[in-house]
């Protein structure tokens, strides 16, 4: 059974009592508990500001990420604008591609025999 001895001085004295033993008592002063608790409210500051730096840290990284979404969607914007321009009958018509195009003449076509590909015979030459 331990026993709890409270005195009118500064110190804190605490008994633990078993039969057969000699009585261990701890003294805590003044001092000791200042530097305690100093150091426990340092530690919990060191934490506290340890996490609000590491949310800030993920905030700007959030916000750069945001900003560089929204560069991309206007990007995207323009590019199927430029896509649905250049789409149109009259610019394919106006393109320097298809000034250069020439209509096809003879047309070849492969009989479909279950091979990959064949020949065509041109002017009596045989397989």
């Amino acid at each position: 059974m331990s026993q709890l001895i409270l005195t009118r001085s500064s110190q804190f004295h605490k008994a633990l009592r078993t039969r057969n033993s000699f009585p261990v008592t701890v003294r805590v002063g003044k001092f000791f508990l200042f530097f305690s608790m100093t150091f426990m409210i340092g530690l919990l500051s060191f934490f506290y500001l340890m996490k609000f730096t590491e949310i800030q840290t993920k905030g700007y990284q959030l916000q750069k990420l945001e900003l560089e979404h929204s560069k991309l969607v206007a990007s995207q914007e323009t590019q199927s604008t430029d896509i649905s321009r250049l789409k149109t009958l009259e610019e394919i018509k106006n393109s320097p591609i298809a000034q250069t195009m020439v209509p096809a003449h003879a047309s070849v076509f492969v009989k479909d025999d279950g091979s990959v590909a064949q020949l065509p015979n041109f002017a009596g030459m045989r397989r």
